[in-house]
């Protein structure tokens, strides 16, 4: 199976901003929980029509960064629409290609779009490249054994332990979350 097999169809782009998924995420409640500071610079992958780009961009501020990563150019230009402010750069890039310099982000942020790439191995990699030291990572993607049927075909899903070997074998330290939902799980990481 390929990728663009596992990939969210960018027609549907709409549904990602719908104030149902608002209410079931709380996108700034959940990243406002995190840690990212403002004047940061935050690496959204995915990012599709800005779900968690905003809220990022309240957080880090005028002072920080943003980069909106999609593989799609029709979520980025549903992004446009949104009108976001400055500190929001699209990126054009196809997973897991980060079309980033080295060292250059504090934060990754990956919401839902983990089970997409064909290569963890390679994403985790390149995670690490553009990460500064000491940097961090969030994963929230759709559990395996999740209560409701919405988000991708469950084959697609990957076991959260998968996501966290690969991290720990990257040079990743895994951090503690109290965080759960019935649907999705977060997994954090530390680059050290």
């Amino acid at each position: 199976m390929s990728d663009q097999d596992r990939r969210f169809d960018p027609k549907n782009h709409a549904s990602l901003s719908s104030a149902g998924r608002e209410a079931r995420w709380q996108p700034a409640r959940l990243l406002g929980s995190l840690g990212i500071q403002p004047s940061q610079a935050v690496l959204d992958m995915g990012c599709g029509p800005g779900f968690w780009t905003l809220p990022l961009a309240e957080i880090v501020g005028a002072e920080g960064i943003v980069w909106a990563l999609d593989v799609s150019p029709e979520m980025l230009d549903a992004l446009a629409q949104r009108h976001p402010p400055a500190q929001v750069h699209a990126l054009l890039s196809e997973l897991p290609r980060i079309n980033l310099p080295d060292a250059s982000v504090d934060w990754i942020w990956g919401a839902f779009v983990v089970h997409e790439v064909g290569s963890l191995a390679d994403l985790v990699k390149e995670m690490r490249r553009v990460l500064r030291p000491g940097g961090r990572i969030g994963v929230l993607d759709w559990r395996p054994d999740a209560v409701h049927d919405d988000g991708p075909p469950r084959h697609h899903r990957l076991d959260p332990e998968t996501i966290r070997r690969a991290l720990r074998e990257g040079g990743f330290r895994l951090l503690p979350t109290a965080w759960e939902h019935e649907d999705a799980y977060l997994i954090l990481a530390v680059l050290e």
